[in-house]
């Protein structure tokens, strides 16, 4: 059978997945691999394997190095990542920079170092760099992440109870925007809609396109609809998405609950788009759209070292290349 075995890899945890031909290898989910990347030879971990039937599909793919070995994943200890984040956040403190120090990733080997911080602004870190690659002995670039990127790689519980999303499944942040928490009729409240990272929960969006979908099910308020039960007539006054029932108005003033599959339109009506204060009337009182406009997030986070407001810098002095995240092909789509 014509076709090529593919290997899915990750650099960390939750992180995202570049896939590498495999050749003869026998490699399973969870299995420690050597992958040439543009920063030269990686450790990164088997995430997933799979068969391609299309060989023409995968000709830019690069091939694993080799399975690790005990004596790579030794000479990966020499220097913890936790060893470089105690060590750059003293040096930090001991220059006065106004920046927290996250995580780090130490290239396979030890002789590269990538450490991750966070900082309200711009920081002049030109001389740390010179003091951590004296004091790890090792080329040592910075860069700076931006609010989401700095929870994905601290971690923690959200308000549901559970570990981050970002820093436990999700590879890729998506775009998340207000628009979503209003379709799902979700409480227009900062603190209930908002994350660790303060921007907008990235759940917003895993049931969007549904409610999407069964509001469009929905005549909008003000529709002149019959019960096709028992024949009552009236007009639309308000309804669950989730159920799919709606409550209408009868001449006589009763309210009666229908059934969207049990009813028939008699006149079709608008529903007008709600000004700030009539939707903070409808919502509740405890909406803050000043605080609830900053939390927009239409474009999504950008990667670490990529975003607008990010550096990043080596020891070579000046800004250093764009961190290559593999040497594999992204997986296209999602």
């Amino acid at each position: 059978m014509d076709g090529i075995n593919i290997v899915g890899v990750q650099f960390r945890r939750a992180g995202r997945i570049y896939e590498f031909a495999a050749g003869e290898s026998d490699l399973r989910v969870g299995d420690d691999v050597v992958v040439d990347t543009e920063r030269g030879p990686s450790l990164a971990k088997v995430a997933l394997v799979r068969f391609a039937f299309e060989a023409t599909d995968t000709k830019d793919l690069k091939t694993i190095t080799r399975l690790a070995t005990r004596r790579d994943l030794d000479e990966t200890r020499k220097l913890t990542p936790e060893d470089a984040v105690k060590y750059a956040r003293s040096r930090a403190d001991l220059l006065g920079l106004k920046m927290t120090v996250l995580q780090s990733e130490v290239q396979f080997g030890g002789n590269k170092v990538i450490i991750y911080f966070s900082a309200p602004g711009r920081v002049d870190f030109r001389e740390l760099v010179k003091d951590l690659a004296t004091g790890l002995k090792a080329r040592v670039e910075l860069k700076q992440v931006g609010a989401r990127d700095e929870a994905k790689l601290v971690g923690g519980i959200g308000i549901c109870g559970r570990e981050f999303c970002c820093s436990s499944f999700l590879r890729e942040f998506v775009p998340v925007s207000i628009k979503m928490a209003k379709n799902q009729n979700l409480a227009l409240n900062p603190s209930k809609v908002s994350g660790g990272c303060g921007r907008l929960l990235c759940c917003l969006s895993y049931e969007n396109d549904l409610y999407t979908e069964l509001r469009s099910k929905l005549p909008p308020r003000g529709t002149r609809v019959r019960s096709l039960e028992d024949g009552e007539v009236g007009n639309i006054i308000k309804g669950d998405i989730l159920n799919q029932i709606v409550v209408i108005e009868t001449a006589e003033g009763r309210q009666v609950t229908v059934s969207v599959a049990q009813m028939e339109v008699v006149e079709a009506g608008t529903e007008t788009t709600a000004d700030d204060s009539s939707e903070a009337e409808a919502w509740g009182e405890d909406i803050d759209f000043a605080a609830l406009s900053a939390l927009g997030d239409e474009g999504g986070e950008p990667g670490p070292g990529r975003g607008r407001d990010s550096q990043q810098g080596s020891d070579k002095g000046g800004r250093g290349p764009r961190p290559p995240q593999g040497g594999g092909r992204r997986p296209r789509g999602r």
